[in-house]
Formats: C-alpha cells, structure tokens, sequence
C-alpha cells in the first residue's frame, strides 16, 4: 500500500511539473467512470434478459422470485413502458450505445490533452534552452534536446497520460466484480485469484521492459546527436571520402535502435500471448465446477461467462498499459533530466538599472576568466578602456581570450573574479534584457534561415519598417547587391543563403546587426574567411559606420590588415593579458606580437600576389 501511494505522489508530481492540469485529469476520469458504469449495466441486464428467456416471459413469476425483477417492473411502469423482451434488449443497446458516445467524447478529449501537453511541453523545452546560460550550451549536444523536443516528449505523454485508462480499468474490474459477487460470491473469489495469477505471470518480462525502455531513449539519443551533425555537413564527409565510414556508423545506430525496439515489442508480446491461455483455462475449470459442484442455472453461468471473457481484455489491458509505462519511464526520465538541468543552468537576472547607451567607455577592472576543467585563465586583464563612439580592434594570437573578451559584455560569461564596468556602473547593475538590446553582435559565420532578405535583417528588429531595413543595408554595403537580386529584398535565401558569397553573407549579416542601432556593435572576426574584395568591402562599411554613427564598434580580428585604421587596437596575449593597447603605427614601432604578426600576413599577401 505504502508503494502504491508512493507511486501516486511520484505521478502527481511528475503531471504537474509536465503540464497535466488536475482538471484536465478529472474530466478524463470522469468520462470513464461514465463509460464504465454503462458497461456495467449493459452487460448486468443481460441477466434478467436471460431469465424472461427461461421462464418465457412469465412477469409475475419473475417479480415473485427476485426484488430486482419488482424494482424493473415499477421503474419502467413509472415512465409509462410496459416491460417485454423487445424493452429490455433496447435498453440493453440504448446502455451500450450509451457508453459508445461517451467513450467516443474521452477519446476526442484525450486527444486533445496529448497534443496540448505535447506543445506546452515543446515550449517549456525551448523556454528553458533560451534561458540557460552560455557553460550549458557549450556543453549541450543539439541532437539530444532534438530527440527531447520530439520523441521522447511523444512517449512521455503516453506515460504521463496512462494511469488515468488504468484508473478506468479499475473502475471497469469493480463493476464487474460487484455484478460477479451477486451472482456468486463463491465463484467471484475464484475468479479473482485466477486474475492475480494473470497479473502475477509476467512480472519477470514487465521489469525487463523498463531496462529496454532505457536503453531505447539511449540510442534513440545518440542517432539524433549523430543526424544533427552529420546533415550539416555533407560536402565534409564526401571531400573526406567518409561516406563508408559514415553509412557504417549511421548503420550501427539504426542496428542498436531495432535492438532495442524489437526486445521490446517481444516483451509486450509475451504479455499479451501468454495471459489468455491461462485465463481460458481457468475458465474452463470454473464452466465445470459451476455445472457439476455449484448447481448454478444456465442464465447465471452465461453471464458469468460474459463477463468473465470480458474481463480478460481488460487485464490484458491493464497489464500492457503497465508494461508500456514501464518501457516509457526512460522517454520521462529523459525529459526530465533535459528541463531539470537547464532550469538549474538558469541565467542569473540580477541587475535593475536599464542601459540605454554608452557615453564614456568600457572599463575591464581585475577581471578574471576560466573555463571549467582548465587548468588555465582565459582572461586575466588588470585594466582596460574601450572609448565610446570610436572602432576598438581586439586581436591577439589563437587561445588569447579574445571571444570571452567580448562574451563578458552581454553577460554571457561572468567575471570570477573583478568587474567590467559601463561608464563606471557595474555591468551587473544592468537589467540583462536592455543590456542586450543595447549591444549588436554579428558573429565570424553568419546563422542565416530560410527567408526573404527582408526578414534576415528585420531578425534584428522584428518592427523595422522598409525604409529602415534598407537604410541598415546600404551602411553595411549590402544594397547594392540586394538590388541585383532577382527579388531584391523579397528574394528568398534558403538554409544558410547558399547562393550568396561570403562576403556578401557577411555585409547581410552585418545589416542585420545594425538595424537594431544598438549603441555596442561587437564583430566577431568577420573577415578571416573571406577574401581580399570581400573583405575591402567589409573594411569600407565598418568605416562608414564610424564616419556615419557615433556606435561603438569591437572588432574581433584576425586579418590585421581589416582593422589597421581601427582607433585602438588591443593585443590580448595567449594566457588573456592585455600585452599591447595603441593604434597601428603605434603599434608597428612596439613591435612585440602585432608587428610580427602583420608583417607576417602581409608578407603573405605579397607571395599570393606574385
């Protein structure tokens, strides 16, 4: 008992934290409880059909013989109906047409649930993900919250939803166990121990099926993981000659998949092979004992034997349902592990005051920076201005920290030690929403969906009207070749804008970026893959932004040459100190890092040339 109401509590907790509404549960109950006792008198008056049949009509020998044949009398009497064996089996219909309706209801309603809690819960997922912090994401496999979002969250409703149907199983087993007792009282006790025996039988395959359960949300994890990389990447795989290797891994998924699913369906089987034999059989047993040792008469014996053939579904069903919440419990569990971890990875709102622009400078005060496991800083920065309204160049060799740099300003990661400050307020004193509308960020790859132009820049600006889209297109050089576009800015992009170069990717995105006229625009290497037009054109819409706005531009570089008329240039050193702060000729006549750098690539530069 302790179990069950154990159980019970894991449930209700389970159904709330997932979305099921207590009423939502109750209506479902309710119509099969409705359901339920129409069964149950549909299938009870079967009895005194049986006897009008045996005494060929005789009413008044009936109502003599039974109270139940005197309560039949006057209650069809009262509303005017005179009972004959036509009555009776329109009632016997009328009953189970009855419970047709309100079954048909549930079934609708139900429907109605699953779809509901399977977009409530979607969302949640997604919620979450949006609101965890940057150290989750680095550490999320995209393939696995795929398989979350999807089939696992399927399978979790049927289990979150399935003891409501065992509940009605149960209300179906005391109907008719109450209609059995009336009949025998004796036989009822038998009966009942055969169908613990029933339900003992496949207990050992049953426990089974939460392992297998498990194991299948597993490896339908790792093919998700394994899909999400792969259909990213197909000019990779084929360049690389990987496609065998590839197809035998994606073959290896799949085998372990079909392992899994077919344990299960085998499981679930024996359940439903091996419970009907035994319950026949029993049966048989009790049709003789009834005939040769009980005396019981043929009416009562048929619809014993009604309900008793009518039971065996229902145990059947009550121990597959089981046995399918069992073999779900992995699909839950996976669920919610996915929206218990990112509801711990929660990121912190901690600040009030609301940014609106940046009038001074940035300052980086003792600021501190390590990534979990390293055994080294990724930032270390004693102290750093960035003026306000000017272009300042963050560079700096491989693993310098320059990312993390401009991470810390939308508060994506925070100091562990020290403070950056906005004219001279704690960044941590912002409110985390208008700190980020304030800050405008396009990164070294561009994310461009599927879409229009239009609709990629207004992604930085949902409201901005045409006139400001192309105002944001022109200060980024992208007009120009938006025009020549078959559809200009209604021209549709495809998944990654494949049909546009990446310098012309880049300048789109960079629009994007500007048309939200944030007071911060931070660039994120936005020439290191581009070549020396593209990445001409770039330098040149970078100026115009510093000539045209007064918006303070950080620029991640690793082409020297792109931020060589940048008003400050930051060298960040590979252990995240800053080694070196001036502008390029300052710069050249320090030598140290940049120097060597820059006449290194331009000596580079030189040779392709030639």
């Amino acid at each position: 008992m302790k179990q069950v109401v154990s159980q019970t509590k894991d449930w209700l907790k389970r159904a709330g934290y997932l979305g099921l509404t207590a009423r939502s549960a109750g209506t479902l109950l309710m119509l099969n409880a409705v359901a339920t006792i129409l069964e149950a008198l549909g299938v009870g008056i079967f009895l005194p059909i049986f006897q009008y049949i045996r005494v060929e009509g005789d009413i008044s020998a009936l109502t003599e013989e039974s109270r139940l044949w005197a309560f039949l009398v006057q209650g069809y009497a009262s509303v005017g109906i005179a009972l004959n064996l036509v009555v009776l089996l329109g009632t016997a219909f009328t009953l189970f047409l009855a419970r047709q309706v309100f079954i048909y209801i549930r079934l609708v309603y139900e429907s109605g649930i699953r779809e509901n809690l399977a977009k409530l819960l979607r969302d949640k997922t997604f919620r979450s993900y949006l609101a965890a912090d940057t150290s989750y994401h680095d550490s999320m496999h995209v393939g696995g919250l795929v398989n979350v979002m999807t089939t696992e969250t399927r399978s979790a409703i049927n289990v979150l939803l399935a003891p409501l149907p065992l509940i009605g199983y149960f209300f179906v087993l005391l109907a008719y166990t109450s209609v059995l007792s009336m009949l025998s009282l004796e036989m009822t006790m038998v009966a009942a121990v055969v169908l613990m025996a029933a339900a003992w039988l496949p207990r050992f395959w049953m426990q089974k099926s939460a392992v297998t359960g498990r194991h299948l949300s597993g490896a339908n994890t790792n093919m998700s993981t394994f899909l999400v990389s792969r259909l990213k990447s197909p000019r990779l795989v084929r360049l690389s000659g990987m496609e065998g290797a590839e197809l035998e891994q994606f073959e290896a998924l799949t085998d372990q998949q079909q392992r899994h699913s077919r344990r299960a369906a085998a499981l679930l089987a024996r359940t439903e092979v091996a419970l009907e034999p035994f319950v026949i059989g029993m049966s048989c047993v009790f049709l003789y004992t009834a005939v040769t040792v009980l005396n019981m008469r043929i009416e009562e014996i048929g619809l014993f034997l009604v309900i008793a053939l009518r039971l065996l579904p229902v145990i059947k069903a009550v121990l597959t349902q089981w046995q399918s919440v069992l073999g779900g419990l992995g699909a839950i569990e996976a669920v919610e592990s996915r929206l218990q971890a990112m509801d711990r990875a929660r990121e912190l709102h901690s600040g009030t005051v609301p940014f609106q622009s940046l009038k001074q400078h940035i300052e980086f005060k003792n600021v501190v920076f390590s990534y979990p496991g390293s055994v080294r800083w990724a930032l270390n920065i004693e102290s750093l201005r960035i003026p306000a309204g000017k272009l300042t160049a963050i560079v700096g060799p491989s693993g310098g920290g320059k990312s993390t740099f401009v991470d810390m300003l939308p508060k994506l990661r925070r100091p562990q030690q020290g403070d950056v400050r906005l004219d001279n307020i704690s960044i941590e004193a912002f409110e985390l929403e208008s700190l980020r509308n304030g800050i405008a960020y396009a990164p070294q790859h561009p994310q461009i969906f599927d879409g229009t132009v239009a609709q990629h820049i207004r992604y930085g600006m949902r409201d901005a009207s045409d006139e400001q889209v192309e105002q944001a297109a022109r200060l980024a050089f992208a007009h120009d070749f938006i025009e020549n576009l078959p559809n200009k800015y209604n021209t549709l992009l495809g998944e990654d804008a494949i049909r546009l170069s990446g310098g012309q990717r880049q300048r789109l995105d960079l629009a994007r970026a500007l048309v939200r006229q944030a007071p911060i625009l931070v660039l994120d290497e936005p020439t290191s893959n581009l070549d020396a037009e593209s990445e001409e054109a770039f330098r040149k819409a970078m100026l115009r932004i510093r000539q045209e706005t007064d918006i303070t531009i950080i620029v991640i570089a690793h082409r020297l040459s792109t931020v060589a008329n940048a008003d400050q240039i930051v060298v960040l050193n590979n252990e995240g100190r800053v080694d070196a702060v001036g502008n390029h000729a300052e710069l050249l006549r320090a030598g140290g890092w940049y120097a060597r750098a820059y006449g290194t690539q331009q000596a580079n530069d030189q040779k392709e040339v030639g």
